[in-house]
């Protein structure tokens, strides 16, 4: 698949508008706001929001009716245009708040090694971490000068005036590429500000979603306010750029990251998740003032901007998988210049700290010209996050103490409009509203655009609809196989293991986790490990190579090996006759193991117990499921990026082992064994721990039980 997209990406880049040499190289400006559902500008025709600068982009140049964000949260949208790749093939960049792994270029990267100067200001890419870079992947930042907010909620970082000292530190001879991205209007508004802005309620544009209340047009106007803050930002920095003679020589690119922060439309893959503004403008290249209906995403937008610049070999690779829209934009045609683009695709997976163990809510979604396909990967999780966390959360031996009901709901911002809802969900009217954002969905979602642009009739499942279900389903899933898609592939466990680089909360364990939690405790197992931290267990070895991440114990080496040994209550940690689970998860080329009937050792290997071999694909032959160096399997059967459970058995000196439920090793230690290395590699009695064998090597351990024989 990666193969198939680098030639077609190559060759698109090779496929430039114009000859260009160095000193014709246009610059590039993408001005993206924060959390902005399309119509909401007023070049869209609709009213309640004023945005004259954004208005002057699509009039001198194109304006998209169809543009989609490659997510419906600001990190992963962000990093999939930094990268012209989807979310699902950035691996951690993919999911909100994680980290952008040094390997996946991004644009002003690409633009720099060809002599651009690049910089941005306000919100570049984030929130996450970006350790390994020497700057935000967006560029060095500009962020010095400051102004004074009309209302509070809008960030003090003048944009324009940073947008201002970037063109003055820029050598003469060399384009620019600048993401100028507003914090606006991500939330929180000052509530009322419309009032003194001069709007009027009857101007709210109120999707149907929602009720249809002076609450709601109200917030709803709030957000209009901090668009038109940024559109003021966009206006500046227009006119700085035809003062200094550069406007018509600079490709200008104006949308937004993702949809606005209200109940059903961030965060989710709903239209106004992903359905964002767009207008283009690049002086005489682009013919003005057409209206284009073109289906777009994100990663054409990476697409276009490395042709323009001239970068015709992007990545090997980690190509960018996009179309360009060159050819749309030198047209001089409106409405549908390119019948060949019929769909483009967006993702989400965690977005906030929102669920039981940091999980997510995966969905992948298919917008063609007349319909949106989504497929929400695990139905049984709450969308929005649960109605309920924990006040204080759980630790050690300490049960979490529980917050009021409605007090969930994380993945949807804290809101004048949910608190609404929720306050007033005995109205039979305004329940329907709270249980379109919050209630369980089902597995496959599909809506007929034109007939119900608010995506509240699911066409899937309705037998006059069935054939046209299929070959949608069909085109989703074979777009995400060729495109390597974990979700698709393996059920993408993967994601839940990527860390959340922000503050966490915690919530109870799902109605699931306590039934099976309740029925093993009857069947005499007892948990090791309570998912929240290392209560319990004792690290020999190199410091911090293990730590509790979404509910597991991740072990990465951070020198050497690492030990992490039980030393816990149940059963004093010294067990003879034993049963054991664990479920188990390896990183590409990892090595790890579980020991039993060990003790502790401050560091080197164990040299009391026998090790049950975790390890897919590492350079040590022994592969998953073996009794190390006794019985040793030559192939694991099990994959990489899969959770597996371990179950080790122990009575008297015979070994069972299996994985998935099928035996790997069955073995009885015989008379007299001695080990040629370690003394104490026996069968007797002891403790457990788990391994951190190198730090090339992560593997993750969780769910871990044991009961007694």
């Amino acid at each position: 698949m990666d193969r198939h997209f680098s030639t077609i990406a190559i060759i698109l880049c090779c496929m430039l508008w114009r000859t260009l040499d160095a000193a014709e190289r246009p610059n590039i400006l993408l001005a993206i706001s924060d959390d902005q559902s399309f119509p909401y500008a007023s070049a869209y025709g609709g009213s309640g929001v004023s945005t004259p600068a954004f208005d002057r982009v699509a009039m001198e140049g194109v304006l998209f009716t169809n543009a989609f964000a490659a997510s419906p949260g600001c990190s992963p949208s962000r990093a999939s245009l930094l990268t012209g790749r989807h979310p699902w093939q950035i691996e951690h960049a993919g999911t909100h708040g994680s980290w952008f792994p040094t390997k996946y270029r991004t644009y002003p990267e690409l633009l720099q090694k060809q002599g651009y100067f690049t910089g941005f200001t306000g919100k570049g890419w984030g929130p996450g971490d970006f350790s390994g870079r020497e700057h935000n992947p967006a560029g060095p930042e500009f962020a010095d000068l400051k102004t004074k907010p009309l209302f509070s909620g809008i960030n003090s970082n003048d944009y324009a005036a940073n947008f201002a000292a970037f063109l003055e530190a820029k050598p003469d001879d060399q384009p620019f590429c600048f993401w100028m991205g507003a914090k606006e209007p991500h939330r929180k508004f000052e509530k009322g500000s419309w009032k003194q802005a001069g709007k009027r309620l009857e101007d709210a544009v109120v999707p149907p979603y929602l009720p249809d209340t002076p609450e709601v047009r109200g917030d709803i106007l709030d957000y209009c306010v901090e668009i038109e803050w940024f559109d003021q930002h966009l206006g500046r920095i227009l006119n700085q750029l035809e003062e200094a003679g550069e406007l018509d020589n600079t490709l200008v690119i104006v949308t937004s990251d993702n949809g606005m922060s209200f109940p059903r439309a961030k965060a989710n893959c709903y239209e106004d998740g992903i359905h964002v503004p767009l207008a283009i403008r690049w002086g005489d290249q682009v013919p003005s003032g057409r209206t284009v209906d073109d289906i777009v995403g994100f990663v054409d937008l990476t697409a276009t901007i490395l042709e323009a610049a001239g970068v015709t070999n992007p990545s090997i690779e980690f190509p960018p998988v996009g179309r360009s829209i060159g050819h749309i934009l030198e047209s001089t045609a409106s409405n549908t210049v390119d019948p060949s683009r019929t769909a483009v695709f967006s993702a989400r997976e965690r977005h906030s700290s929102s669920r039981y163990q940091t999980l997510g809510y995966p969905q992948r979604a298919m917008r063609t010209r007349d319909y949106l396909v989504i497929r929400n990967f695990r139905p049984e999780r709450w969308p929005a996050g649960p109605p309920q966390k924990f006040d204080r959360a759980p630790q050690g031996d300490q049960p979490g103490v529980p917050g009021v009901m409605d007090g969930g709901y994380h993945d949807i911002d804290a809101c004048p409009t949910l608190t609404f809802l929720t306050d007033h969900q005995a109205d039979a009217e305004i329940a329907k509203s709270l249980h379109l954002a919050v209630d369980h969905r089902p597995a496959v979602e599909i809506f007929s655009i034109h007939d119900d642009p608010g995506c509240l009739r699911n066409l899937a499942g309705e037998s006059s609809f069935s054939d046209s279900e299929r070959q949608l389903i069909q085109r989703l899933e074979s777009t995400l196989v060729e495109t390597s898609d974990p979700r698709q592939l393996n059920g993408g466990e993967i994601f839940e293991t990527y860390r959340r680089y922000a503050s966490l909360r915690y919530f109870p364990a799902p109605v699931a986790v306590m039934e099976r939690e309740r029925k093993l405790r009857e069947e005499g197992w007892l948990p090791l490990f309570n998912g929240y931290d290392l209560t319990g267990w004792k690290a020999s070895g190199a410091d911090g190579s293990f730590e509790v991440i979404n509910g597991m114990i991740k072990a990465e080496a951070t020198a050497q090996n690492a030990h992490l040994f039980y030393r816990g209550d149940v059963h004093d940690g010294d067990l003879t006759d034993f049963e054991m689970m664990i479920d188990c998860l390896c990183y590409p080329h990892a090595n790890g193991g579980v020991y039993f009937h060990t003790s502790f050792q401050e560091s080197g290997f164990p040299n009391d117990g026998h090790e049950v071999q975790v390890n897919n694909t590492h350079s040590n032959p022994t592969r998953t499921g073996s009794l190390f160096a006794v019985v040793d399997c030559s192939e694991s059967p099990v994959s990489d990026e899969v959770f597996f459970n371990l179950h080790v058995t122990v009575q008297g000196k015979h070994v069972t082992l299996a994985v998935n439920g099928e035996t790997t090793v069955d073995y009885t230690e015989p008379e007299g064994y001695e080990h040629p290395e370690y003394t104490g590699r026996d069968i007797d009695h002891g403790t457990f721990a788990l391994q951190a064998h190198d730090p090339d090597s992560v593997v993750f351990y969780r769910n871990i039980w044991v009961r007694s024989l």
